[in-house]
């Protein structure tokens, strides 16, 4: 079968599909993967088949320009789906939330010609299914008008589920007068905008036909939505294992610093000053590896003697030898240590879904976190030394671990989502004749712009 990945244009997200796109394309499947110019070479690096969708997205440009609008830092003025202050929330709460994450993220991450791009494309190759990134709604849109089947592919804990669940409920006891749904208006424009019709319109846009949830079990947010597990498998990059990972650490034990492959890479990226973390662990007896770019370094001076700071080690290979890990909460960053059984200390960034995991990996025992808020470099030297010294946090890390090797892997999933593909496919096939008839027409395949050779 044909599968298109459509993800947003962020190095992360791309990194979240690469393993479940390669197990397809080696079970022999035609494989592309779509998005804006900004990660085609990340994804051309995986080895796998890039097509371009859309101009630039400049996420860190965009991200930082919401930032300064919010006193509430990088959580939309606290109607962001990270919010947690109020749960369950009332009807204006969850009303603010979509109307501010519609605005602000879903309409930047997709914009209309990214959206035609893909919707275009999709009409062309006729893919039997697409997988799409939670945040990257034309995936849907494009699936529903091609008539291809649509799944979505998670990079952590449903909150997107959670609160669009929660938000259905509202909405269905407002008087008809004022059932506003953001969301949905803009998804039902875009459709008809792109030759569909309102009748398009379905929750199916926003939670998928089904979800592929790489969550380990006790870090689920429970909800009744279709659901297919899958073993998360941490993909880094492409990646040169340095000399000195190969050597005893110079400290007994090693501790691992990072701020993530994404926003992290920025000089002023993150809620926390480096120099407050680097403080904390100043003159422990512990080897840091910290992942910070040369401009950080730069504005940062001097390092404490214990600290080894470079550009960029692979996770997968620096954890093994690791005791614990501090990062700020990223997707990656987090199941990759999950996989390998490391303690963590999370300081969320109010991204997306980071005090969902700063939560989840208290709950499970395998980790704590510092509110960003409350952070102060000795607040962080006693949780590091917790996380080091309590053999409670390595045990409740082994007990995830087993959950996520006990998950079935990306290869085993694929007669899965062949099964599902089939069901799905089939009813939406009158979807596909009708869309094939529809505005706008768009060339061969040759025309697209596919980018396959590193």
């Amino acid at each position: 079968m044909r599968v298109l990945f459509a993800t947003m244009a962020a190095r992360s997200h791309v990194y979240a599909q690469v393993t479940l796109a390669s197990a397809l394309r080696t079970a022999g499947h035609e494989v592309l993967v779509a998005s804006q110019p900004d990660v085609l070479d990340d994804i051309v690096r995986a080895g796998l088949t890039a097509v371009r969708i859309g101009e630039d997205l400049n996420i860190e440009e965009e991200t930082r320009e919401a930032n300064a609008s919010f006193e509430d830092d990088r959580n939309l003025g606290g109607l962001a789906m990270s919010n947690t202050r109020d749960d369950p929330f009332p009807w204006d709460h969850a009303l603010g939330m979509f109307t501010a994450m519609t605005a602000m993220v879903f309409q930047n991450v997709c914009p209309e010609p990214m959206v035609d791009d893909l919707v275009g494309l999709a009409r062309d190759w006729r893919p039997d299914l697409v997988v799409w990134d939670p945040l990257t709604l034309a995936g849907p849109v494009a699936a529903r008008l091609s008539g291809a089947a649509h799944a979505r592919l998670l990079f952590g804990p449903d909150q997107m589920g959670r609160n669009r669940t929660a938000f259905r409920a509202l909405l269905d006891r407002q008087p008809p007068e004022l059932r506003d749904d953001p969301l949905a208006e803009w998804l039902t424009w875009t459709l008809e905008r792109c030759g569909g019709s309102a009748g398009d319109m379905s929750e199916e846009l926003v939670l998928g036909q089904w979800t592929i949830d790489p969550t380990p079990p006790s870090m689920r947010i429970p909800l009744d939505l279709p659901c297919v597990p899958v073993r998360y498998v941490p993909y880094n990059g492409p990646s040169l294992l340095p000399d000195w990972l190969r050597e005893p650490p110079r400290h007994p034990r090693r501790l691992c610093l990072t701020r993530g492959v994404s926003l992290g890479e920025a000089t002023g990226a993150g809620t926390v000053a480096a120099s407050d973390v680097l403080a904390a662990v100043d003159g422990l007896d512990v080897e840091v590896v910290a992942t910070l770019p040369r401009e950080l370094r730069a504005e940062l001076g001097t390092l404490p003697a214990n600290v080894r700071a470079v550009d960029f080690v692979p996770l997968n290979a620096l954890l093994p030898s690791c005791s614990g890990i501090i990062h700020h909460g990223g997707s990656g960053t987090f199941m990759t240590a999950l996989v390998h059984a490391i303690p963590q200390l999370i300081v969320p960034d109010m991204m997306w879904d980071a005090m969902e995991k700063a939560h989840g990996l208290a709950r499970s025992g395998a980790g704590s976190y510092v509110d960003a808020r409350d952070v102060s470099p000795e607040l962080l030297r006693e949780r590091v030394l917790a996380l080091l010294d309590d053999p409670s946090y390595a045990a409740g890390a082994r007990r995830v671990r087993a959950e996520v090797v006990g998950t079935p892997s990306p290869n085993d999933i694929v007669p899965v989502l062949e099964r599902l593909t089939a069901e799905h496919r089939a009813v939406g096939a009158e979807g596909a004749r009708r869309s094939s008839r529809l505005p706008p027409q768009v060339p061969s395949l040759a025309a697209w712009r596919t980018h396959s050779d590193p």
